[in-house]
């Protein structure tokens, strides 16, 4: 069926009058768009642009997937599940959606009484015993976007093999025909229950249990991004001694997301009024969750000024803080493969063994569940990404911007007590192992024109595999789609460059982009003769 087969199938079926209307008024492109392929699974569940379309994300792709989990749950003569949800749009109507299949199909739903951070569904999961999990959240994606994240009973993203069955299940499912009952029904009858406070206080004590040292003398400015954040984050911090100050504005559910226009702790303008009110009230940091409050990003003040960490440096010093305080025997720590491996010199100087995996959180939770299968979940000690996600301890199966906040807080709490900040360690750091910087660099491939040049790029960088970055020479080329050690094959692929540089192009699984990850280790002045040569030749490569 092509999609403009499917267009018409649209136009024939759909009842809600707004979908039905903004059907009748697309452009061919826009129908291109909206039809060409069904949305699908990707590294974090399904996600898409919220409006009418197989590509989006609505009313009847959200039922669709959830009359196939209660289609599987049955299968497997099991009938729980959780759900939690952020502040975007339709965000809070999924998630009732969500509940009200449920109910209809006999399963029983655990649905959080108020919107909660992604890392809280997950203890959901294993706090109720539930079968399975839902998130509806577009994590740190644009207000366009929403999202559907599926989690199995260990609390973890669903990962590869029953996230695949599930697909074939939906993919028999018409979603114009999928029942719902009515949600004061379902209540009545038991079929939906709402969270209380006893699982916030036994998750924020589960937090509280990584803490290594009490906070104090530190005042934070906390914004929530609009999202999740600010049920959890101001209280756990306030708990363990911090001072916290709350950008107010950004501390509101706003699904237009007025402040902060793309919500991610990563981007370095959602923190320009938070700046402002830690100047006033003489602030030591600035701690911004992402709406479903899994990412966490910081600005320290450091020599009078407020400096923003990446991704990767909150990682290494969240690290460097755990391998100094904790003492773990066969410790070790989890991180993506486009993650930086400055954390692998700071762990082989203590002993403590690093592993790479795919990216994705839901590999680093497979990990945990397979060290706790083996009784040896006290060896874990830390996860992390890139893109600003850390999980400190077991107690859940995804990155946690709530634990990741207090440690962040006690680590400057704890430098401040000795006259310096986190960036005056971060510099020790650097003197001693190289100036690692990072740089993410993404390319837009949108529709199905875009799509397609997406898969022509990604071909022909392997049927032609570069010898050179300009005038740096590749020194090895690793595909993870031929297979990497014991890693599920991946499009992936790591160019190996001389002057220990890096380079690896990555398509995401989330939106239709190539991310190119660079990483060089040298100085200042030789990083940036570099990075100019290699970010040309990407520029080219991405044409």
């Amino acid at each position: 069926m092509d999609y403009k087969q499917k267009y018409e199938l649209w136009l024939k079926n759909v009842k809600d009058e707004k979908l039905l209307d903004e059907l009748k008024n697309m452009t061919d492109e826009q129908i291109s768009t909206a039809f060409f392929k069904d949305i699908e699974f990707g590294t974090a569940g399904m996600r898409g642009t919220i409006g009418a379309g197989s590509n989006c994300m609505n009313i009847y792709n959200v039922a669709k997937v959830t009359k196939a989990i209660c289609d599987y749950l049955k299968s497997n003569n099991k009938n729980k599940l959780a759900v939690s949800y952020d502040s975007r749009d339709m965000s809070y109507e999924f998630a009732i959606l969500v509940a009200k299949i449920c109910a209809q199909n006999g399963v029983y739903v655990y649905l959080a009484n108020q919107m909660m951070p992604t890392p809280y569904l997950s203890y959901m999961v294993r706090f109720y015993g539930a079968d399975m999990g839902v998130m509806i959240t577009a994590s740190h994606n644009p207000k366009e976007y929403n999202g559907y994240k599926v989690y199995g009973e260990d609390g973890c993203q669903l990962l590869d093999e029953p996230s695949l069955a599930l697909s074939k299940i939906a993919d028999e499912i018409d979603p114009f025909s999928v029942e719902e009952m009515d949600y004061d029904e379902a209540v009545k009858k038991g079929f939906v229950v709402l969270t209380d406070d006893e699982i916030l206080e036994s998750y924020c004590k589960e937090v509280k249990s990584q803490s290594l040292n009490k906070i104090k003398n530190l005042k934070v400015v906390f914004s929530a991004l609009n999202g999740t954040g600010i049920n959890v984050i101001p209280k756990v911090l306030e708990e363990q001694g911090a001072s916290v100050v709350l950008n107010e504005v950004q501390c509101k559910a706003d699904k237009n997301f007025t402040t902060c226009p793309s919500p991610n702790p990563a981007n370095t303008e959602v923190y320009a009024s938070s700046i402002e009110i830690a100047k006033n009230c003489g602030a030591d940091i600035i701690i911004a969750s992402d709406p479903d409050a899994d990412r966490v990003g910081v600005e320290v003040l450091h020599n009078g000024e407020y400096a923003y960490l990446t991704g990767n440096e909150i990682g290494v010093m969240i690290a460097d803080y755990l391998l100094s305080n904790k003492k773990v025997d066969n410790g070790v720590m989890v991180k993506s493969i486009v993650t930086t491996g400055l954390v692998d010199k700071l762990a082989a100087q203590k002993g403590v063994e690093v592993k790479n995996v795919l990216t994705g959180f839901k590999y680093i939770g497979e990990f945990i569940l397979n060290l706790e299968k083996k009784n040896q979940s006290n060896r874990f000690m830390l996860g992390f990404e890139e893109s600003s996600g850390y999980l400190v301890g077991t107690y859940v199966r995804d990155k946690d911007a709530v634990v990741a906040s207090m440690i962040i807080a006690e680590m400057a709490s704890r430098y401040k007590l000795e006259g310096r900040t986190i960036i005056d360690r971060l510099n020790e750091i650097y003197a001693e192992f190289g100036l690692y910087e990072h740089f993410v660099y993404s390319y837009k491939f949108p529709g199905e024109a875009g799509y397609k040049k997406m898969q022509k790029i990604l071909a022909e960088l392997r049927t032609s595999p570069k010898q050179s970055f300009g005038e740096i020479k590749v020194l090895s080329v690793t595909d993870y789609l031929d297979g990497v050690g014991d890693l599920p094959k991946a499009n992936v692929l790591t160019y190996n460059l001389e002057q220990d540089t890096e380079v690896i192009v990555r398509p995401s699984g989330t939106e239709p982009l190539i991310k190119i990850y660079v990483t060089l280790s040298k100085n200042k002045e030789i990083n940036a003769s570099n990075l100019k040569i290699i970010k040309a030749e990407i520029d080219d490569m991405m044409k």
